[in-house]
């Protein structure tokens, strides 16, 4: 697991300072690391300790989350029962709530093999495009569904998806999204079953080894650049399928040229997890190399402090 803050916002109305943290949690196959936390901020000295004391606030509630989903054994339903939670602090010193935007899917119900279309969840909601929006995440149509099955190492084929549709959170089972399969699944799913959201990319750059930059052509057809805005914008994480080896990478910021690239920087392996291939070859022709979004959460902490 990896944390770390990747945007702040700050505003004071009256006597009530809102601070926001942004954080993403990257989870590796094997074995838990945290980064640790960082902040820096442009405050004046007026509102100086209360921006302190409500950056506390936050903080702490993305400590507490991330803590209970660590040690919980049933993590999807901890991350719903997570989602929209306010935490009053003691003696009437502020409160913080907290968001959950988780990278993967699960399903709650069986599907036979073949199946369209398919209800699945999010443990939370929708990821955001960036730290600095709420707008959420888009399905650009074509995309691919890669499937977890509980207790298989099996690497099974991926569904492909032609439309895909977001409902409503609830606290039950998250948000549900449900997929129109243009190709379905070749095995049944189960109820806990894993999906990993991902599509084919083509690149044009030079293939980077550790500490270099990964840079991917945006479709023609993706004039909203959804491909490229399903990365997580900072301290993401990704799979990529290639040869019939999975690698996992990290990556620090993603960076998009409107209409043509997406580039994720300084990709590293990602510790705990086995070893990945050097250099990240992609094609360079269609119909592409298949990647996917890791494991990864974010969270979002909204404190508010008053005197």
């Amino acid at each position: 697991m990896k944390l770390m803050i990747n945007s702040i916002k700050k505003s004071q109305a009256g006597a009530t300072l809102i601070v926001i943290i942004i954080t993403m949690i990257v989870l590796a196959v094997i074995g838990i690391a945290i980064y640790s936390l960082t902040y820096t901020a442009s405050l004046n000295q007026v509102v100086a300790q209360r921006a302190a004391k409500a950056f506390y606030i936050a903080e702490s509630c993305v400590r507490v989350a991330a803590s209970e989903y660590k040690a919980s054994a049933n993590k999807n339903s901890t991350l719903i029962s997570l989602h929209n939670q306010t935490f009053p602090m003691p003696n009437n010193q502020g409160s913080c709530s907290v968001e959950i935007y988780p990278y993967w899917l699960y399903a709650t119900t069986a599907y036979n093999a073949g199946v369209s279309p398919i209800t699945i969840y999010l443990p939370g909601s929708l990821p955001r495009v960036d730290e600095q929006s709420n707008e959420a995440l888009a399905f650009y149509a074509g995309g691919l569904l890669k499937i977890k099955k509980t207790g298989s190492t099996t690497n099974y084929a991926p569904a492909v998806f032609s439309a895909a549709s977001a409902g409503t959170f609830n606290a039950v089972n998250g948000m549900p999204v449900t997929f129109t399969l243009s190709s379905p699944f070749s095995v049944a799913i189960a109820a806990g079953d894993l999906f990993y959201l991902g599509y084919n990319y083509t690149s044009s750059a030079p293939a980077p080894n550790a500490g270099g930059n990964l840079i991917l052509n945006i479709p023609v057809g993706d004039t909203n650049n959804d491909t490229a805005k399903i990365f997580p914008s900072s301290k993401g994480s990704i799979f990529v399928e290639a040869g019939g080896a999975i690698s996992q990478y990290s990556y620090d910021e993603r960076i998009i040229n409107p209409g043509t690239s997406v580039t994720l920087t300084n990709i590293q392996a990602i510790a705990g997890a086995p070893a990945p291939i050097w250099p990240v070859t992609i094609s360079a022709v269609s119909p592409g190399t298949p990647i996917y979004m890791g494991k990864s959460i974010g969270f979002r902490s909204t404190s508010q402090y008053g005197d």
